[in-house]
């Protein structure tokens, strides 16, 4: 006979299932996220011509990009919280077609703008969206199903570097037109995704029961992840910058930049397997460990162009590893999770911000030690997490395990 502290089965009815397409359609979306957020750093430079504007001034598309993406996670969560998975998806793809066709038909920069902004809500949005329904997917196959949909971000930020290298950086109106019509095409594919709302989560009341043994762990995720996306955001957009100002042509800084994403994409695919091999834990904090040296390499211009793509193949398993680290320590935590991705956030703004500024004090060569610097600190909270054990939830109470 079951006691009554016998655990809760981990095979709940708000768990998330994809029908094979819906799976190959949740990839396709993550190819287009890191198709968009790939496009700002090659193109920086257009923009100062087509615009009439300064570099720095040119990288505020990137900081207005991620401002975006910050608060498109409130409605995202939001959404997520009262509606089917499929309906927010949808919502967040057709965000991204009407930003995407206002940036193609801007004539002005502020127009323009307003258009990116646009485009980063539904990032945001979709963000929070793809990552929490995967997250809430059956353990058995999770590392896998976030490993290989992440992937595909890297794939999408592979291509669209190549993109613009065919239609040349001026054209690149012609790049936005055909991301609109991408995203509308994705918009209509989600009807294989079965994610009810999260309110329905029996256990979710649990794990928020323990905020003195929730908190630490969350903040302490919180920081990480704002390090990390600092990090991945300030790589990618000014990488490209960084080559042209020493001498590399921008179309070198464009294949660099599709070399850094392949990179991710190739880390990403190899991050099941490797997970067990290793754990999540030993593929966060080794790669950036790996991660803060190759940074430091990318000062010497003739090194850059090769540590680049190997960065992106160092940090690829952070993501989706640390992301199985929290849900293993936080078991059924949604309301965590959406929080975690919504304060990440503030990296994609605050990292290219601060390197944009430092930029413009102190050349291009300061990028490769900022990055080296964030990776880094990123390392050390990572490190700090390793003090937290699991808690478990038992369907009446929430414990803290004792191994």
């Amino acid at each position: 006979m079951d006691s009554d502290n016998s655990p809760t089965p981990l095979t709940l009815s708000t768990e998330v299932s994809f029908r094979p397409s819906a799976f190959a359609s949740t990839t396709g979306i993550f190819i287009l996220m890191g198709a968009v957020t790939s496009l700002f750093g090659p193109l920086l430079v257009s923009f100062t011509h087509r615009f009439h504007l300064s570099l720095p001034s040119a990288g505020v598309a990137l900081s207005v990009y991620f401002v975006g993406a910050t608060l498109g996670v409130l409605p995202g969560w939001l959404g997520l919280k009262r509606l089917q998975g499929r309906t927010v998806l949808t919502f967040s793809l057709v965000t991204i077609v009407l930003g995407a066709a206002g940036a193609s038909f801007s004539h002005s920069w502020v127009l323009f703008l307003m258009s990116v902004f646009l485009i980063g809500l539904g990032f945001g949005a979709l963000d929070i969206g793809l990552n929490t329904l995967l997250a809430r997917t059956a353990l058995q196959g999770r590392a896998h199903r976030l490993s290989i949909s992440n992937a595909g971000y890297g794939v999408g930020a592979v291509i669209c570097p190549l993109v613009i290298i065919a239609l040349n950086p001026n054209n690149f109106r012609l790049l936005f037109a055909g991301l609109a019509v991408i995203a509308l095409i994705l918009s209509t594919l989600n009807g294989g995704v079965h994610a009810p709302p999260l309110r329905t989560e029996p256990l979710q009341s649990e794990i928020t029961k323990m905020k003195a043994q929730r908190r630490p762990i969350l903040l302490t995720f919180v920081v990480a992840y704002v390090l990390y996306v600092a990090l991945e955001t300030s790589s990618s957009g000014w990488m490209a910058t960084q080559l042209h100002g020493v001498g590399y042509s921008e179309s070198s800084g464009s294949l660099v930049t599709a070399g850094f994403w392949g990179g991710v994409a190739i880390g990403r695919l190899l991050g099941g397997p490797l997970y067990h091999r290793l754990s999540e834990k030993k593929l966060v904090l080794g790669g950036l460990v790996l991660a803060t040296f190759v940074c430091a390499a990318a000062f010497s211009d003739s090194l850059a162009p090769y540590a680049y793509p190997l960065l992106g193949l160092i940090i690829a398993s952070i993501f989706p590893m640390g992301l199985m680290w929290y849900t293993m320590l936080c078991p059924h935590d949604s309301d965590g999770l959406s929080l975690l991705i919504l304060f990440m956030m503030i990296g994609g703004v605050a990292g290219p911000g601060i390197v944009s500024l430092l930029v413009s004090q102190f050349g291009v060569h300061v990028v490769p030690v900022t990055l080296a610097t964030i990776a880094a600190l990123d390392l050390a909270v990572f490190l700090s997490a390793l003090r937290f054990r699991p808690l478990v939830v038992t369907g009446e109470s929430v414990r803290t395990s004792p191994a």
